[in-house]
């Protein structure tokens, strides 16, 4: 019997040792992650989540957080809408996003949120369109009007001084959209006798592009220019003038290089477009947060260049933008 309770301490000695070094193991195996420092969360609200030109935004975004150190949370409305921005923004202020980069649609809806978010110690940009008249850090992006010079000053280079020409554009209460028709009308006035004929808006959306050039060109026959003030735009006109075998005929100057409007300069669809800068957009515009949550307070307008693309540099600009991507990876 003692010898039988000797082993039985013996084995439970050696039994408590085992189940000790297991629980052990395992504790440090499966480290609590709320041990681990936070990164900063950096909130994006885009115009249109899914817009081709907001994803180079984003990429952007991403590659500056990446050497920042920062998380980047990309959000935007499936379709324009203000309501549906604005109720994005106040989401990441309640829960105290560590900085908030935000589009403004018209800034009459956004001021309010935005001094609200500045106010309370929270780091806010703009980006693409400005609330210049807000509390926010900074702007990051096109000056609007002046790229709308440059679109009426490409205009009379394609059609000359006379003629008749039509504006397509995403929204009528959109700010950077409303600059930019400025900028090409007060080109035009001061530079032209051309007739703006009409003002079309599509949403956002590229069918309603194209029906809406379509409706404009069998309208008016005679007419010479199609100016466009989104990238969505220039591709549903191009192929409205393709359907309506006007290709050439009728010059369309647009925005931005997503492929099918680079491919539609190639096919002589699209005569030229003003290139913006969205990548660097995105990448400046984290930059200026993360300066700003380690105290450095940067702040003002920093503007983004634009350049014209036609079919005379589009090889050239095509190779850049290759050699720009492999620097980026």
């Amino acid at each position: 019997m003692k010898r039988f309770l000797k082993y039985a301490v013996y084995y439970s000695v050696i039994l408590l040792f085992i189940i000790f070094n297991l629980v052990l193991f395992d504790s440090l195996r499966y480290k609590k992650p709320d041990q681990e420092e936070l990164k900063p969360k950096i909130v994006i609200v885009s115009h249109v989540y899914g817009n081709p030109y907001w994803t180079q935004v984003r990429l952007g975004a991403e590659k500056a957080a990446m050497e920042r150190g920062v998380v980047i949370d990309f959000q935007g409305p499936d379709d324009a809408s203000v309501e549906e921005s604005i109720r994005l923004i106040k989401m990441a202020y309640a829960a105290k996003a560590s900085g908030i980069i935000t589009y403004v649609q018209d800034e009459s809806y956004y001021k309010d949120i935005i001094n609200k978010i500045i106010e309370d110690g929270i780091p806010l940009v703009t980006i693409d369109s400005d609330a210049e008249n807000s509390k926010r850090l900074a702007y990051v992006g096109t000056d609007n009007v002046e790229a709308g010079r440059v679109g009426g000053r490409e205009m009379i280079r394609q059609i000359g001084t006379e003629g008749k020409v039509a504006i397509f554009m995403r929204g009528k209460d959109v700010k950077n959209q409303i600059e930019r028709v400025e900028g090409f009308k007060s080109y035009l006035k001061s530079n032209s006798n051309i007739d703006i004929l009409a003002i079309e808006t599509s949403d956002s959306y590229l069918l309603e592009a194209e029906l809406a050039a379509k409706k404009i060109l069998s309208q008016h026959p005679d007419i010479k220019g199609l100016f466009c003030t989104s990238a969505l735009d220039g591709i549903g006109a191009s192929r409205a003038v393709k359907d309506l075998g006007v290709a050439g005929k009728v010059k369309i100057v647009c925005f931005d290089d997503l492929p099918e409007t680079l491919d539609s300069i190639e096919d002589g669809l699209i005569t030229s477009t003003v290139v913006q800068q969205p990548y660097v957009m995105g990448y400046k515009a984290v930059n200026i947060i993360v300066d700003n949550i380690e105290g450095k307070k940067t702040k003002g307008l920093f503007i983004t260049d634009v350049q014209v693309v036609d079919k005379e540099n589009l090889d050239e600009f095509r190779e850049k933008q290759k050699k720009y991507s492999s620097a980026q990876d």
